[in-house]
């Protein structure tokens, strides 16, 4: 059961992350692996649950104020082709027709989130992820937006995708993250977005995680569907040497091949051997649940309070003896995990619902369930 307040409340904030919408489960002519997002209709349920009633919708002191924070990675534009091939030179034209086939490929969740911000005291905001970064693109962000408002204005009072920092900060104590900046394989350059290529073209300048993505993990799913879904790598590795030692070897040597290749050339990526170095003793810790990052933030502020991040596909909600808390919304996708502290392959639908009354705010980490029962408490 809902342990939601009957009493008023300021207002709401639901967050949800990592869902990785993506261009469907059909994408030109054929069966698409690359699409990871299986919830449109559970998704378009939530969205209605959180802009109707009294406790979300209107009540005898008027509409609720309800925001919906989108943490990056909502849409996939790195798991959809351009004419069949995966390319790292992003430009412009190639972001806009990712985009346009990832909004044909959801239109029941597009219309819910129009549908949401249409509504009284109801409004969207975008954080951009590693996996969403052709929102960097005004074109991009002007083309969602539109599709989004009520009215298809850009720029828009409802809709807001943010594109020049990488967080969101509340005065009552909340700071909101992606997690991918924490990160130096996934972390984007927010003063320098694009690079030039030679021939004077804007290309998006993504990160060695990003080309990771493109180059081997969606090559390699055609073989083996699962890839990009197993955590922790390190295990999975291991395992790989024992019972699938051809695919392992090749899997591990077009990482390390494309590894030095983005930082020693590609499109003006190039970083130093030092850089380098502390990205190589990181990429052991990828897929990390990022805690001591947000422990850190947490301290550096005594009055911020809550953490929330997304990113690592792993959902938390960690409460310190100071009383202080960190919240990971997790993910909407299927996820392997070899951890033997959660070992398995569980979808748990899970968003973070932080409610404001009287200064205060009360975070939870939640698990949308359906209709019958909308959402109750994660407990792993």
């Amino acid at each position: 059961m809902e342990r939601a307040p009957t009493s008023q409340y300021d207002k709401v904030k639901v967050i949800i992350s990592d869902c990785h919408l993506s261009a469907g489960r059909f994408f030109e002519g054929r069966v698409n692996p690359h699409e990871d997002f299986h919830f449109d209709r559970e998704m378009v349920e939530m969205f209605e649950y959180f802009s109707h009633g009294s406790k979300y919708g209107e009540n005898e002191k008027g509409p609720v104020d309800v925001e919906l924070i989108i943490n990056g990675d909502y849409l996939d534009f790195l798991n959809v082709p351009f004419e069949g091939e995966f390319e790292e030179g992003i430009t412009e034209e190639i972001a806009l027709f990712k985009c346009e086939a990832i909004l044909k490929a959801h239109p029941q969740v597009m219309n819910a989130i129009r549908a949401f911000a249409s509504l009284p005291n109801k409004s969207v905001t975008y954080l951009i992820g590693n996996h969403d970064g052709e929102l960097f693109f005004e074109a991009v962000r002007k083309r969602i937006t539109k599709e989004w408002d009520p009215n298809g204005q850009y720029p828009s009072q409802k809709i807001k995708i943010i594109s020049e920092r990488d967080h969101i900060k509340y005065p009552e104590g909340v700071e909101i993250h992606h997690g991918n900046q924490f990160e130096s394989g996934n972390e984007f350059d927010f003063s320098q977005p694009f690079l030039k290529t030679t021939t004077g073209k804007s290309i998006l300048n993504i990160p060695w995680g990003s080309v990771y993505v493109l180059k081997i993990v969606n090559r390699l799913k055609w073989e083996r569907e699962y890839l990009d879904k197993i955590r922790p790598v390190k295990i999975f590795l291991l395992i790989g040497f024992f019972t699938d030692p051809i695919f392992t070897f090749k899997f591990l040597f077009l990482s390390l091949f494309y590894f030095f290749k983005v930082r020693l050339n590609p499109h003006g990526r190039r970083t130093t051997w030092k850089q380098t170095i502390n990205a190589l003793k990181q990429e052991g810790k990828v897929f990390q649940d990022l805690e001591s990052e947000a422990r850190n933030l947490l301290d550096e502020n005594e009055k911020t309070h809550t953490i929330v991040f997304g990113h690592t596909h792993r959902p938390m909600h960690k409460i310190y003896p100071d009383g202080k808390q960190y919240l990971n919304t997790g993910t909407w996708t299927k996820m392997i995990d070899l951890d033997w502290r959660q070992v398995g392959s569980p979808i748990r639908r899970t968003f973070a619902l932080l409610v404001f009354k009287d200064g205060e705010v009360r975070a939870e980490l939640r698990q949308w369930v359906g209709e019958a029962g909308p959402h109750q408490a994660f407990n792993g």
